[in-house]
Formats: C-alpha cells, structure tokens, sequence
C-alpha cells in the first residue's frame, strides 16, 4: 500500500536509529527490549539505557554522536550500532576491540572472574559483511578453530546484515520468521511507501516493532530531524563523489602511463609514427611529443 504524503525518516541513519530506541516512552523502551531479545537469543525483561554524555540542547550534532549503551537486569551490558558501510574494509577487527572494550569495563577490583555477566556487541549492517554466506544474523563467541570449543561466551559479537534480510526468506508468511529477521526487515523497509503492507504486518506480530513503528513515525514529525538527515545524506553524497572522483583520475593516469609506455615500446621496435598514432587512437603529433622527447625531460 502506497501513501501519498508518506514522510518516515531513514531509520538506517545513525541519529534516528538511536531515537527509536531511546525515547522516554513506554513504545520506545518495549521496542528496545523486544530488539535486544531478539539478537541476543534471551529473554529480556528490563534494560537501561546508560548515559555516556550529558544531554545536549539542540543543535547540528543532536542525537548523533553515540552508540546506544544498555545495561540488562542482571548487569549484562550491551552496545547497539547501525553502520552503513564497511570502510576501508576492517569492521571485523573493529567490533572485536569494541567488545573487548565493553567486556573489560566488567571488571571491578576483587571481582570473582566466574562472576562477570556476558557483554554484547549488537552491530545492525547496513551492507555486506560476508557474502559467503548469506544467512543474516551472526552471533560470534570466541572459539578454538579445530574442533569449535568455545571459552566462556563472556564476549559476543553480534552482526545483522540487512541486504541479506530482504533476499533470505523473501516468500516467507511473517509470522513464521525469527524475530530477528523480522527486525532486519522492518529496519531496511520502514521508510519505503511501497513496503508499508509489509511493515504493517510485522508491527502486528510483533509489539515491539508495533512500538518501533509508533515511535518513528513520531520522531518524523520533528522538522530538525529532517534537517539532520539532509545534512547527512549530503556528506555521504560528497564522500562517495569524491571517492569515485579520485578513483577516476587514479584510472585516467595509469591509462595514460600505460599509453605513453605502449608508444615508445612501438617506436623502439621500429613501428612509424603514423601506424603508432591510428593504433593508439592519438595524433601524430601527440606521439611525436612522447617518442622524440628528449631523455630526462618532464
């Protein structure tokens, strides 16, 4: 079903990710709890969000700064991220610190080590991790390679990639998904006008996402938001246009070096200027330039 005038904001974004599990409402806490339990495989009753900067009034960086940090009831700790992309290729190595971080501020003075409570990394992924396999959500302990033995599962990394979600099961009936991937599903179709039959049915099977879907369409009432999420999309559009724009040049130069070798390796081995010039798609004078150029000049 298509709205017309349908505004959703981006839930994939960053800031607004972060504000539909962290609003003050009982829809916001009862789509964190029902998140939570989803990724991590256990029944969470209670969860906090912790604070890790004091509040900001409003301005450009509002929302936008930090990870969302939870704590369970029985002390588990855990971090929840959205990621749009994998850059410079090292996420893995990334959240294995991340975790490593997370699990270590556990540890008081005096603790018994059999005593420490389990600390997630929960990373929502925008793109592909691993495309070897293509189930979406992986929930990484420490392990021995020969024989799968794990250690104590203090540590877990969790990964939901949402490209995946959209292939895996396609023609599943909702009500038949792991809550897991009904998650993925909404978090990568929320804010499209021709998905909102399928968003509408995963918020009836599941409350949580009935209280994720109440919350985002409320937060995108707030014209700031907009704006943030403009000024967003923008730098990635800069990003990715230089990107491309570098990558471009980097070809056209290793093109030209290429062509400038190719025509003093022709001219060496006899060939004329003229056949040089037609093979090469260059003027004759083009490669006069380049083959009677004098040696060590620039």
């Amino acid at each position: 079903m298509k709205k017309e005038n349908f505004h959703i904001l981006n839930p994939r974004l960053d800031p607004n990710f972060k504000a539909i599990f962290t609003q003050p409402t009982p829809e916001s806490r009862c789509a964190l709890k029902s998140f939570l339990s989803a990724a991590t495989g256990r029944k969470v009753v209670a969860v906090t969000v912790v604070e890790n900067d004091d509040p900001k009034e409003f301005n450009t960086e509002r929302g936008i700064r930090y990870d969302i940090n939870c704590e369970f009831e029985d002390g588990t700790l855990a971090q929840i991220e959205m990621q749009g992309e994998n850059k410079n290729h090292a996420f893995g190595n990334r959240v294995e610190y991340y975790v490593s971080r997370l699990g270590s501020s556990l540890v008081n003075v005096g603790d018994e080590w059999d005593k420490l409570p389990q600390a997630y990394q929960i990373s929502v992924l925008d793109f592909y991790f691993d495309k070897s396999n293509m189930n979406p959500i992986h929930h990484y302990i420490m392990v021995a390679p020969s024989d799968g033995s794990k250690l104590s599962g203090i540590l877990n990394v969790i990964f939901m990639e949402l490209p995946k979600a959209i292939k895996f099961c396609k023609n599943t009936d909702v009500e038949l998904l792991q809550c897991a991937l009904k998650w993925c599903k909404f978090l990568k179709e929320a804010d499209n006008p021709e998905k909102q039959d399928l968003i509408n049915e995963l918020a009836k099977s599941e409350e949580g996402i009935m209280g994720a879907t109440k919350t985002l369409s409320k937060i995108s009432q707030d014209r700031w938001r907009w704006i943030m999420q403009g000024r967003i999309e923008g730098e990635k559009r800069d990003y990715i246009t230089g990107i491309n724009a570098a990558k471009r040049e980097g070809e056209e130069k290793g093109a030209r070096k290429t062509t400038i070798a190719n025509a003093k390796s022709l001219y060496k081995n006899g060939v004329s200027i003229e056949i040089i010039a037609k093979s090469l798609n260059m003027t004759e004078d083009q490669v006069r330039k380049i083959v009677l150029k004098p040696s060590g000049s620039k």
